[in-house]
């Protein structure tokens, strides 16, 4: 898949604030996780709420390194196409360099 230069830095972009954001998201699932693990334990019995803590558990952290895989490919995508390194990802100056190339 071929970027220009625009879209490429654009993709960067969106994937570096994913990538912020879904640290956020994490800490919103888990609270929501054990909340209702909780309720379903005081509601029926511990080994359901157990039950329900697991699986929730486990499908999250499915969802969770798939949203991870996504991000870290758009970020390699965008970097390619821009003909740049990986390292230059942990330039703190790159978000200043990608809105040059977008404005």
């Amino acid at each position: 898949m071929t970027l220009t230069k625009k879209q490429a830095a654009q993709l960067c972009i969106d994937a570096i604030d994913s990538e912020r954001k879904l640290k956020q998201k994490v800490v919103i699932v888990v609270v929501n996780i054990v909340l209702i693990s909780i309720a379903i334990s005081l509601i029926t019995s511990w080994y359901f709420g157990l039950a329900c803590l697991l699986i929730c558990g486990l499908l999250g952290q499915f969802a969770h390194e798939r949203m991870d895989n996504s991000i870290q490919a758009r970020k390699i995508l965008a970097m390619k196409s821009l003909n740049w390194q990986q390292s230059e990802l942990d330039n703190p100056d790159l978000i200043n360099k990608l809105n040059k190339i977008i404005g």
